[in-house]
């Protein structure tokens, strides 16, 4: 008698795995809390963008594009409406525009020197 002739409908039913062999694995999600793994990020609502879109024009107004770029930076919309999202984009690229060529290094080159400036920089590469 034949392996295929053995197999009958009944054993497709068959449970085949009787024990969770994940939770046995100590880098399985099920044992350890997965939340942990994203820090809660805040609700930022289009209000707040626009605020934040308005002090950013005024710095690039004053000329400082360091200023302006950090400024959109510390505060990434990650919770939000799409508007708020797509808001927060414009805001940053036009940001980015308003920068000549021959600034972008020295600007992101202070930036990444400064404390907290290697978050600011990967928030920026997020955009890009």
């Amino acid at each position: 008698m034949s392996i295929i002739q053995q197999v009958t409908a009944d054993s497709f039913n068959d449970a085949w795995r009787t024990i969770n062999i994940d939770a046995l694995e100590e880098d399985s999600p099920y044992n350890f809390n997965t939340s942990t793994l994203h820090p809660p990020q805040p609700e930022i609502s289009e209000a707040e963008v626009r605020a934040l879109s308005t002090q950013v024009r005024q710095l690039l107004r004053g000329g400082d594009s360091e200023g302006a770029l950090r400024g959109c930076l510390e505060m990434p919309v990650y919770n939000g409406d799409d508007a708020a999202k797509d808001a927060h984009l414009q805001t940053i690229l036009e940001v980015l525009q308003s920068i000549k060529a021959s600034d972008m290094t020295p600007i992101l080159t202070q930036i990444y020197t400064s404390p907290g400036g290697s978050e600011l920089v990967d928030v920026l590469m997020k955009y890009l």
